[in-house]
């Protein structure tokens, strides 16, 4: 897999139905019940910046986690690809399920932090696929994305939501340069292969159970870890 088949494959991805959440229906979903004087807040700022308590947050995030990953194994979005995206020569079905959940895990982690939607479009910008990049380099706990990810914290501040920003203008196009092909080598390089636990038959082919929920779950928690102490240095600031 190379850096261009895997930024293709981020936008393609991120915008279907199965995969695009919607940023203010689930912060409402989420925050709305029991703190609906702050969701005017949680919406612009995020869950950190408007005053919810930190382990009302931790039990949102942890729940998004265990309900995400528990779908990770029955749920497929393959089918909604277009073809020649995921198969020989392509990205493979195993990599490509278990990056569309990845997806799905990471935009519910951002959205609580106060980080902007995925995308407002219908298609999505490379901009935007840059910054989901940036979050997946995060869960593979690469430096040069977790130094991103706080910078672009810190920039954006308490106007997350508003996204008129451009990833590249804030971090340097530099960064995006070596972090794609970096994550394009670990997930075409057999990096999962240990997990191979079981298949699941599921439309577009059989992929394996045990490469999606044994390394999603683990990598959404080191997501979780690193926005929450990006929230809190910027905060003790």
């Amino acid at each position: 897999m190379d850096d261009k088949k895997l930024l293709n494959f981020i936008k393609t991805t991120s915008n279907l139905p199965l995969i695009k959440i919607d940023r203010d229906k689930y912060l409402a979903k989420e925050f709305a019940v029991e703190y609906p004087k702050l969701l005017p807040l949680v919406l612009e700022k995020g869950a950190y910046d408007a005053g919810i308590p930190d382990d009302y947050i931790e039990k949102v995030s942890k729940n998004a986690i265990k309900y995400e990953v528990s779908k990770s194994t029955t749920m497929s979005f393959l089918s909604g690809l277009p073809g020649g995206l995921v198969g020989i020569g392509a990205i493979p079905a195993d990599v490509a399920q278990f990056l569309g959940h990845a997806i799905r895990i990471a935009q519910k982690l951002c959205y609580i932090a106060g980080m902007p939607s995925f995308s407002f479009g219908d298609e999505m910008t490379d901009e935007e696929a840059y910054l989901v990049a940036i979050y997946l380099g995060v869960m593979f706990e690469d430096k040069e994305a977790i130094l991103a990810l706080n910078t672009i914290g810190k920039v954006l501040g308490t106007a997350a939501a508003k996204v008129n920003f451009a990833v590249t203008s804030i971090i340097g196009y530099s960064v995006i340069t070596s972090l794609l092909p970096k994550l394009a080598a670990k997930l075409g390089s057999g990096v999962f292969a240990k997990t191979f636990v079981k298949a699941f038959p599921i439309i577009g082919g059989a992929v394996s159970g045990g490469i999606t929920y044994v390394n999603l779950n683990s990598m959404s928690y080191k997501l979780y870890k690193k926005l929450k102490e990006s929230k809190a240095s910027i905060g003790q600031q």
